[in-house]
């Protein structure tokens, strides 16, 4: 049985390994031994660009943190649970609120290990959530009385403006969250996972000295943070600064420590000769490996991909390769090379089958041409014997039969057509309940040309009829079209109320995506909401409400641009 081909992965390993890894390594350190000026000057820009890139990293976490304190104020939930509070004195509802906000904003940020607002009014409710960077059961001890006073404190005098902070060992970031009068009322305070947050810049503590300062006010080192007085001046022999877009100001001292080469490595030439020469043996043995496991392979993939290319569908590699991973593309090729040969196989049998679905289709033509060709038969047959009223009553028939049938496939219609489509429904409603239905339109000149939706006002005046004036037997319906700023607004208002229970009805019909099981009714309104949602997103709005006429008003408002 032949034994399975080795990994690919530990081959290379084990060349890389005996002959180039060990002997490069070696040779970059006799290469440093007689250019120990070079390398001391590589070594320096190495930490130039170590040093700011870990600069501009830690601004970035840092600008991020800023962004995210930002949100809370923009989002204004807190500030409306804050409002509601004022007036109903519901503690419990506005920690509830809050905290739920919290945990949605910030429970999946590793920058952070908890966040807390703290209310200047009333300092008792203390809403808080911890982060994915915090550690299990040391968030509530993290921020007791004490700490979240000196917090608040701090942010007495801040305005709107954001404070980096240290209290207790722990870094935060706060920010006040104010209300339409600018007036603060509350304090949104971060607790910082100063493990993520300052990873970067600890990386750069092996190298020597480095003093991250925050606003000129906070200095953070190896020995933790510290305020910087006024009189204070960090130092360093390198000095980095980088500033958010809403001015906060980073800056990165940097004092490498003492590198002597030749006190620190006193046997690097005898070693680095004895490298160079296992290179320079090993060698050859690495370029014949590479070849035999890398290079062949290879190769082979490439001369099979192109002849399956110059039309040899189906073609198969034929050869055992040695290592699996090779095997692996052998055989995931050799399968596609198949599939793709029975794919064209099958291709003349699936041209067949699209071209007998396009003869059905035209087939299914024929019943609309039929049916509206027997109506206009009748129609005339009407006018022959003089019953002008059921000829009037086929041609609007035949009206709402076109818009329904629509060969064309319009997504679009003037609202001219629209208004038409509609009278010709109001027409047959009007012969069945007589004299009753009083209809005024309100049609605003320069808009009759604009297009809209197919299909978006017959539904609505229809459910008006259907749920409130044909019960009545009759009543006023009032159809305006008008244009307001970027929008074109569509209303029926009609006799009616709607109930607690219809008010219900209707809003559940306008969130649901697939109507329930069992309900019936306003369908006509449910699509087109739908369509509105799809066609214009959040800018296309459908309305129901009752007026104070004690009528029924349905408004739909379409964006122009």
């Amino acid at each position: 049985m032949k034994p399975s081909p080795h990994s690919l992965r530990s081959k290379l390993l084990t060349v890389i390994l005996l002959c180039w890894v060990v002997p490069v390594m070696v040779l970059i350190a006799l290469t440093v031994l007689f250019l120990g000026r070079e390398y001391r000057r590589t070594a320096r820009s190495i930490l130039e660009t170590d040093a700011a890139g870990a600069l501009r990293q830690t601004e970035l976490l840092f600008s991020h943190a800023f962004n995210a304190s930002k949100e809370v104020t923009y989002d204004g939930v807190i500030l409306s649970a804050y409002r509601a509070y004022q007036e109903s004195k519901d503690a419990s509802s506005l920690y509830r609120t809050a905290t739920d906000y919290l945990a949605q904003k910030y429970s999946r940020d590793e920058s952070l290990s908890g966040v807390y607002i703290g209310f200047w009014e009333e300092s008792s409710i203390v809403p808080y959530a911890s982060a994915k960077g915090s550690v299990n059961g040391r968030l509530s001890s993290s921020f007791p009385r004490e700490v979240r006073q000196e917090l608040m404190d701090a942010m007495a005098d801040a305005d709107t403006y954001i404070r980096v902070l240290a209290c207790n060992g722990q870094l935060y970031i706060a920010r006040n969250l104010v209300g339409h009068d600018f007036v603060p009322f509350a304090t949104l305070v971060m607790h910082m996972n100063e493990g993520q947050l300052l990873s970067a810049v600890k990386s750069l503590r092996h190298i020597g000295d480095i003093q991250l300062v925050i606003d000129k006010t906070l200095r953070i080192d190896a020995d933790g943070y510290h305020v910087v007085a006024e009189d204070e001046s960090p130092t360093g022999e390198y000095t980095f600064t980088a500033e958010t877009d809403d001015s906060h100001r980073f800056t990165l001292f940097a004092t490498p420590a003492p590198f002597q080469l030749w006190v620190d490595v006193p046997a690097l030439t005898m070693i680095a000769l004895c490298v160079l020469s296992a290179v320079l043996l090993l060698l050859p043995v690495m370029i014949v490996l590479f070849h035999r496991y890398v290079t062949r392979p290879v190769d082979t993939l490439v001369n099979a991909t192109e002849r399956i290319g110059e039309g040899e569908r189906g073609y198969t590699i034929e050869e055992s390769p040695n290592s699996k991973e090779f095997a692996s593309l052998y055989a995931h090729l050799n399968q596609m090379s198949q599939e793709l040969k029975e794919q064209f196989e099958r291709l003349y049998l699936e041209q067949q089958a699209l071209q007998q679905a396009k003869v059905r289709a035209l087939q299914m033509q024929i019943n609309p041409h039929f049916l509206n060709n027997t109506l206009e038969i009748i129609n005339w047959e009407a006018r022959i014997a003089g019953n002008d009223r059921v000829s009037d009553m086929i041609e609007a028939l035949s009206v709402m039969l076109d818009a329904a049938l629509d060969r064309s496939g319009r997504g679009t219609a003037p609202l001219k057509e629209e208004l038409r489509y509609a009278d010709a429904y109001l027409y047959i409603i009007h012969e069945r309940l007589g004299d009753g239905l009083v209809v005024d339109k309100q049609v605003q000149e320069g808009v009759l040309d604009t297009l809209v939706p197919r299909l978006i006002l017959q539904p609505i005046v229809e459910n008006a009829v259907e749920h409130d004036l044909t019960p009545a037997r009759g009543g006023h319906l009032f159809i305006r079209t008008r244009r307001e700023g970027d929008d074109l607004v569509l209303e029926v208002e009609h006799d009616g109320h709607l109930s607690d229970a219809d008010q219900k009805n209707v809003q559940e019909l306008l969130e649901e995506t697939e109507p329930s099981p069992g309900k019936s009714g306003h369908v006509g309104l449910k699509n087109v909401h739908q369509r509105l949602r799809l066609l214009y997103g959040e800018k296309g709005r459908l309305s129901v409400e009752n007026t104070p006429a004690k009528t029924i008003l349905v408004r739909v408002v379409l964006p122009l641009v």
